[in-house]
């Protein structure tokens, strides 16, 4: 079974007890595809087209979204650098995948795709443990849109990014997001005034500081870890190796 829209990471490196050659994994299928770039608001496919290709992100964000009956937007995802999106379970993409930065990607056919997970047991492995991760993602994401309030959402996707930051780097640079308010609105389930009352009763408190127009040092990481509530039930992130808590974080993009 293949999920839509879903998002795959394997760590970079093989472990010191690794063999030599380090074993093939999904993100190796396309290693010899070409590199193709999307400007900043390009789609990269529309709710329903025919799912013909998968994606792996090389640079920039892509976010998917899918316009519900009555016009509004809810926003499903945010992929990034290192991610596999695009697999469907059927012969038609679920939600419009956008270019939210410049995108640079590759792509590989389903049904090549497809084969290589058929036809090796490591890749069907590693395949079913994602899985695994995207249904707890799946899960922690449902609490966090029918339990968390306002507040306890948007420090839920900063400390995210905080964590993010700090991957593989104890001194936790920057990171540039190109999310708008507008898309942490539709991407929490809350309204653009309600995201923006909350980042600036977050920075009158001393949690964040604004060091830039999009741009943030996160002061007391533990607190807004605490106000996330559980913060540990990160959605898109799940499963992504993760490292020390870094404090600088970015959000560019306007409205």
């Amino acid at each position: 079974m293949l999920v839509a829209n879903a998002a795959f990471q394997l760590p970079s490196q093989p472990s010191a007890a690794a063999n030599d050659q380090p074993k093939p994994g999904l993100l190796s299928l396309f290693s010899q595809q070409p590199l193709e770039t999307f400007e900043r608001g390009e789609t990269v496919y529309r709710d329903g087209d025919p799912a013909t290709h998968v994606f792996k992100i090389v640079a920039g964000v892509l976010r998917v979204a899918k316009i519900l009956s009555n016009g509004s937007r809810v926003i499903t995802g945010f992929f990034y650098p290192g991610e596999i999106f695009g697999i469907a379970p059927d012969e038609h993409y679920l939600g419009d995948a956008e270019a939210v930065s410049e995108l640079k990607l590759r792509r590989l056919s389903q049904s090549r795709f497809r084969q290589a997970v058929d036809n090796s047991e490591q890749l069907r492995s590693q395949f079913v443990n994602w899985l695994c991760r995207e249904m707890a993602s799946a899960q922690a994401r449902m609490v966090l849109l029918a339990r968390k309030n306002a507040e306890e959402r948007v420090c839920n996707l900063l400390h995210t990014l905080l964590r993010r930051a700090g991957n593989g780097n104890p001194f936790a640079k920057a990171i540039e997001l190109p999310m708008s308010r507008v898309d942490m609105a539709d991407y929490l389930g809350l309204t653009i005034e309600t995201v923006s009352r909350t980042m600036t009763s977050l920075i009158n408190r001393g949690i964040i500081r604004p060091t830039a127009r999009y741009n943030f040092i996160i002061r007391e990481p533990a607190l807004l870890s605490a106000l996330a509530g559980d913060a540990d039930e990160d959605d898109d992130l799940a499963g992504m190796p993760l490292g020390p808590a870094g404090h600088a974080i970015a959000l560019t993009g306007g409205r």
